[in-house]
């Protein structure tokens, strides 16, 4: 059934029901259950807050990019997880707008 077919009654409402639909997504991802709860909190908020702890940096002369850590705060080993709304490349459009001029 597609999202847009769903009835208001199979709508995930609580984390209990997150935790019941995903069960599977969640013990093949590899995030520890520890961390599910914040993750259905901030899926919940769409709490996009991947850049307050790292950022992309090119790397392999730009054909590459890689995460680099730059948080502020100190981050324990399995302390939180980080939603990413999306990746952008702006080097074509760079390229693009350079040669346009």
């Amino acid at each position: 059934m597609s999202p847009a077919a769903a009835s208001p009654e199979d709508r995930i409402r609580s984390y209990e029901d997150f935790a019941r639909v995903h069960a599977y997504l969640l013990a093949a991802s590899g995030i520890p259950p520890s961390l599910h709860q914040r993750l259905y909190r901030k899926l919940a908020d769409e709490v996009f807050d991947g850049g307050e702890a790292f950022s992309v940096e090119l790397c392999e002369g730009g054909r590459q990019r890689r995460l680099v850590l730059g948080a502020e705060r100190t981050l324990a080993t399995e302390s939180d997880v980080f939603l990413v709304d999306h990746a952008w490349s702006w080097d074509c459009g760079l390229l693009l707008w350079n040669d346009l001029r």
